[in-house]
């Protein structure tokens, strides 16, 4: 059984509006690994203002990281084929929405995120990346 694992940026009202990554794992282990990669990635771009005392989503990203308990619920609920929507979920500047996903592969088609190019209104013209597996 493949599993993808994803990384999904948007607004939120609209989480899944724009793909960061997307990566495969045979196993849901595997998934766990790969969304921990990415949860590692994003805290790294999410860095923490040392001058702010607020949390920010580097930190939210960070506590994840070390969840033992919360990475085998995920691998848990994967291996029945559950879809895990939120694997985990920050708010970024600028309210942006950053979700860690995964699911199964068999019965998803799945579609390329879609370049944005040109106007805002380019992109109110194109319609979101959304995997085929995920409920609009």
């Amino acid at each position: 059984m493949m599993i993808h694992s994803e990384t999904w940026a948007g607004t939120p009202s609209d989480p899944y509006t724009w793909l960061l990554l997307r990566d495969s794992a045979p196993t849901p282990s595997g998934a766990v690994r790969r969304l921990t990669a990415a949860a590692e990635w994003l805290a790294d771009r999410l860095d923490d203002d040392p001058d702010d005392p607020r949390p920010f989503p580097g930190a939210t990203l960070r506590r994840w990281l070390d969840d033992r308990m919360g990475h085998e619920d995920v691998e848990h609920r994967l291996s029945t084929g559950a879809y895990v929507p939120e694997a985990v979920r920050v708010t970024g500047p600028g309210h942006v929405r950053y979700t860690l996903a995964a699911m199964p592969a068999d019965g998803c088609v799945c579609h390329r995120p879609r370049t944005l190019v040109g106007s805002r209104a380019d992109a109110a013209v194109m319609s979101p990346a959304v995997a085929g597996g995920w409920p609009r």
